[in-house]
């Protein structure tokens, strides 16, 4: 499991190799459980997930992780990342490319690429990037400029991804914990529903709001209610029925 530790620690060695290497500033948007773990709303995660603007800052992201050249040392040794074919993020997620460095001694470090896209669908809107933000760790980084999407954002990721994925349940419910902006995610919502074909941003839709009634039913059966998230549910239903 990736700490919110080792997450800073293996973006600065990465932003360390980026300036040996002279490359161009990166942009990348931090979403998924790096996210949370790094602000602390959950303690570690899996994998590491990115999204980059276009197939450029891909390709440079590409060199700087997979470039084993000794002269690119530094100063946690040579920074090498594998990518890894035919995972299940590619299939299921629609992950652009998929990394992972190999770490006996502190545990491998799971790297996942999308370009503009989660999902298949899910764009990095203007919207999005606006509302995120460069974290007090990484404002020192001099080449990769790491970004985290609001936690409203995070929000609509999770609550896209197939009901089979409790882990993802586990975050939304994390979230509500520390709370939303449902207008905002509602706002949002539409915005996708103007960039992605309608019929996918239907099928979105209808998942959403699939995800969102088993979360309250989750939250019934521990005595609990959000109406905050009664009123979203009421929302998506007209927006889909609309």
């Amino acid at each position: 499991m990736i700490t919110r530790d080792r997450l800073i620690r293996e973006f600065a060695l990465l932003d360390e190799k980026a300036w040996l290497m002279g490359s161009e500033e990166i942009r990348v948007y931090l979403i998924g459980g790096g996210n949370l773990a790094l602000r602390g709303i959950k303690p570690a995660t899996a994998d590491v997930d990115v999204i980059v603007e276009d197939y450029r800052s891909l390709k440079a992201l590409d060199s700087i992780l997979t470039d084993p050249s000794p002269e690119l040392r530094t100063s946690g040794g040579i920074v090498v990342y594998l990518k890894v074919f035919g995972h299940e993020y590619e299939e299921k997620l629609g992950a652009d490319s998929v990394y992972q460095k190999i770490d006996p001694e502190t545990g491998n470090f799971n790297l996942d690429v999308f370009v503009k896209r989660v999902m298949r669908g899910i764009q990095l809107t203007e919207g999005i990037k606006s509302r995120s933000l460069v974290s007090e760790e990484f404002q020192e980084l001099k080449r990769l400029r790491v970004y985290l999407v609001s936690l409203e954002d995070i929000f609509l990721f999770k609550g896209v991804t197939s009901p089979g994925r409790s882990k993802d349940v586990d975050d939304i419910l994390r979230i509500l914990e520390a709370g939303v902006d449902f207008n905002v995610i509602l706002d949002e919502i539409k915005a996708q529903r103007r960039v992605i074909e309608s019929e996918r941003s239907g099928r979105l839709a209808a998942v959403f709001l699939e995800k969102m009634e088993g979360v309250r039913e989750i939250l019934r059966g521990r005595g609990l209610r959000s109406l905050g998230l009664d009123n979203f549910i009421d929302s998506l239903e007209e927006l889909l029925s609309g």
